[in-house]
């Protein structure tokens, strides 16, 4: 499929953003990987868990719409724009640390997490690198704009669509939903799903109209051809991310088939 990559790579937010909120509670990660299948685990441990569960399992779901809502909102600006660019080629070489030297459940699943990490890393590097060489590549700023807002977009729609699919449709011991209810006990797992996807919808509709408020307010003269990129890589990742994920001849295996994300 030629979205694949871009499932993995929404599948590669989550799992960091479950080590991200490990971190914050000054806990361990040992490891973080993704395999093909478009599953992944992130591992990790400290003191008083039990506490920084709070944190960590809504931080997947979550936290993967939220890094999507801030780099769509990051394209609004050039400076703003290389800034995320940077920060996620960052993100990008600590999980290939981990995908080298971290614990992993299968030897196999090193190789998806280093292709990911290098192969997003290193396009959105160069490309921002390019950006930062002089005024002679000032249409490599649009190229990495239409790149930034086709990966959030795509992000945010599928860990939209994930939430629906783990933890709405289907209720499953492994699932965070389903984990993050027993601590709670006064609630289901499709409960906690329901809030978290409104919560994600929420970032989603509310990223695009902030980007768009920000970009047409702004006092920067642009010739019309330069407003394309956004909007095309908008409209195309949508329409992209909807297909794939609700029409079977299109999308691969059935959603009953899909690994869930999770932590360990």
């Amino acid at each position: 499929m030629l979205l694949k990559p871009f499932r993995l790579w929404t599948t590669f937010m989550h799992e960091f953003s479950h080590a991200c909120a490990a971190w914050l509670c000054c806990h361990t990660v040992t490891g973080i990987e993704v395999n093909l299948e478009e599953g992944g685990l992130t591992h990790w441990k400290g003191r008083n868990v039990e506490c920084a569960k709070h944190a960590v399992l809504p931080a997947g779901y979550l936290g993967s719409a939220l890094w999507g809502a801030g780099t769509l909102l990051a394209c609004s600006t050039r400076v703003a724009s290389q800034t995320m660019a940077l920060v996620l080629t960052a993100a990008c070489v600590v999980c290939l640390g981990y995908a080298i030297c971290g614990q992993t459940s299968e030897f196999k699943h090193r190789f998806t997490m280093i292709a990911v990490s290098v192969g997003f890393g290193g396009a959105l590097c160069g490309i921002t690198v390019a950006c930062l060489i002089g005024d002679s590549f000032e249409s490599c700023d649009l190229i990495l704009e239409a790149c930034l807002i086709w990966l959030a977009v795509l992000n945010m729609a599928y860990a939209t669509i994930d939430i629906y699919d783990d933890t709405i449709r289907r209720s499953d011991e492994r699932s965070d939903a389903y984990q993050y209810a027993k601590i709670w006990g006064c609630c289901t797992s499709r409960c906690v799903g329901s809030v978290w996807f409104l919560i994600s919808c929420s970032l989603f509709l509310g990223a695009i109209v902030g980007v768009m408020y920000a970009v047409h307010g702004s006092p920067d003269e642009a010739k019309w051809y330069h407003w394309l990129p956004g909007p095309l890589a908008l409209g195309f990742a949508m329409v992209y991310s909807l297909l794939t994920c609700w029409l079977p001849t299109l999308g691969g295996k059935p959603t009953e088939g899909k690994p869930l994300l999770g932590w360990d």
